[in-house]
C-alpha cells in the first residue's frame, strides 16, 4: 500500500481508507456503477453481471454498492459472508495453472527456442532457468514435456 512506503512507519487508517477509496473509484466508478445498476437488492446472478462488467469481483461490486448506498451496513455484511462463502466453494480445488502462465509470460515462442536449445547444449540449463525464471530443473524437463520437446 502507498502508506507502506516508509521503512519503519506506521500505516495511518486515515491513509488506508484513502487509498481504499481512490483505487475503489478507479475500478468502478461511483457514476458509473450508478447508471449499471438495476435498481434491485444484488441478487448472485446481477452481481455476476456487473463483475464481468467492471472486471472486478462480486466483493468489490458488493462493497461499491454499500458505498453507492444501494444497501445498508448489515445486507453488506450478510451479502458479503455468503458471496465470499460462494466464491471459495467455487475456486475449490482449482488454481491457476503454472506453465500455462510460464508460457504467457515468457511467450511460448521464445520457451519453445529456449527449450529446444538447451536439450541440444547449445545453452546451459543455468542459463535456461534464469531466462525461464525457474529454479530447478524438474521444472525444466515438465516444460519441455508439455511443449512436446522432452
Amino acid at each position: 500500500a502507498l502508506s507502506d512506503m516508509e521503512p519503519n512507519s506506521v500505516p495511518s487508517n486515515a491513509v488506508e481508507a484513502w487509498c481504499d477509496g481512490f483505487a475503489a473509484e478507479l475500478l468502478v466508478p461511483i457514476e458509473a456503477i450508478r447508471e449499471e445498476w438495476q435498481g434491485q437488492m444484488p441478487s448472485p446472478r446481477e452481481l455476476k453481471r456487473l463483475s464481468r462488467t467492471f472486471e472486478v469481483s462480486t466483493l468489490v461490486i458488493l462493497s461499491r454498492l454499500c458505498d453507492l448506498g444501494v444497501v445498508t451496513r448489515a445486507q453488506f455484511h450478510a451479502a458479503y459472508g455468503e458471496e465470499l462463502g460462494r466464491t471459495k466453494r467455487r475456486g475449490q480445488g482449482r488454481g491457476g495453472d503454472f506453465y500455462t502462465t510460464l508460457l504467457y509470460r515468457v511467450g511460448e515462442q521464445f520457451a519453445r527456442a529456449l527449450v529446444t536449445s538447451t536439450l541440444e547444449g547449445k545453452t546451459l540449463y543455468r542459463d535456461a532457468l534464469r531466462l525461464l525464471g525457474i529454479k530447478r530443473i524438474s521444472t525444466f524437463q515438465k516444460l519441455a514435456d508439455r511443449l512436446g520437446l522432452d
